[in-house]
């Protein structure tokens, strides 16, 4: 995925001094030190090469078995840093540039949480272009504040996506954030892949995307429900327990019956509103359920 690191304006005036800022913790210097959230408790460590600082972050269960399986990590009994070398310390390099220079996700003030300003900032939101013809596919990311008409817009959607989320201080640990973005890297190979993305988005958001007509996106819909499917015959990643897997899949069955109704041929004006809205509300409360239940991300939105 190309996607551009061009900082905007609200960056841009803090970068220069705060690009290589350490925060002083014990004996050590720390661009980022762990912070704790929910049921995680592994520190994981390693060293940022651009500042050659550390980097510490709690992984949760989940992200720990992932790890250990793809690196053959030796996680300690006696709460012991489990310090990165090798690989998996150049995985997590790569993944933490991609995170702070691609998507533009910093903790300018260094407390160790994202808040409303600092995520608004980050590029998180898809922009879509489909080829019908030879189905290939290009998103482009960018932010709230990029997407907003103003700062207080922008706070406001981020605030609002927070909540939504269960995050009810206005802000997220970049430890929780970060965990969420190497869940979306299905394979590991810190390359985070057009299809990694799609498949992190809530599949009612792809109904009300405006950037599509109906027919891209019945197309894009069936490539989407159709990559799922081949990652989970082949590893497992989405996590989706065997119940939780047939009810998605029955629902999503009803969207394609929907799709490939007579009324979709027409334009989005023409289609049967009604059942339109009832499959996507059955879709989200299904979505929501499901993000409980599963190891999902959810960290990307589409433009709507």
């Amino acid at each position: 995925m190309q996607v551009s690191s061009v900082s905007n304006s609200l960056y841009t005036q803090n970068t220069n001094s705060n690009k290589n800022k350490r925060v002083q913790q014990g004996n050590g210097e720390y661009l980022h030190k762990a912070v704790r959230y929910g049921s995680s408790d592994k520190i994981i460590e390693f060293t940022d090469k651009d500042s050659n600082t550390k980097i510490q972050f709690y992984s949760d269960e989940s992200m720990e078995k992932s790890l250990q399986r793809k690196f053959g990590i030796d996680y300690k009994d006696d709460g012991q840093i489990v310090k990165a070398t090798g690989d998996f310390e150049n995985y997590l390099q790569k993944m933490w540039s991609f995170n702070v220079n691609d998507s533009n996700t910093k903790d300018i003030n260094t407390d160790g949480y994202l808040d409303l300003e600092e995520a608004s900032n980050s590029k998180r939101i898809v922009n879509i272009e489909f080829d019908n013809f030879t189905k290939e596919l290009k998103l482009e990311l960018s932010s709230t504040r990029e997407t907003s008409s103003s700062r207080e817009e922008a706070l406001e959607k981020v605030k609002n996506y927070f909540k939504d989320n269960g995050l009810f201080n206005n802000r997220i640990s970049v430890d929780e954030d970060f965990n969420k973005l190497l869940k979306v890297d299905k394979n590991l190979d810190a390359n985070i892949e057009d299809m990694e993305i799609l498949a992190d988005l809530p599949p009612h958001q792809l109904m009300e995307y405006e950037g599509l007509n109906i027919s891209e996106k019945k197309e894009l819909y069936i490539l989407t429900k159709n990559w799922k499917k081949k990652k989970k015959e082949e590893d497992g990643n989405l996590n989706l327990s065997e119940k939780n897997s047939v009810t998605l899949m029955s629902s999503f069955d009803y969207l394609d019956k929907l799709l490939n109704s007579d009324n979709l041929n027409k334009e989005s004006n023409d289609i049967k509103t009604k059942d339109l809205n009832k499959v996507k509300e059955n879709l989200k409360s299904l979505s929501n359920y499901v993000n409980t239940q599963a190891d999902n991300a959810k960290i990307f939105s589409l433009k709507v």
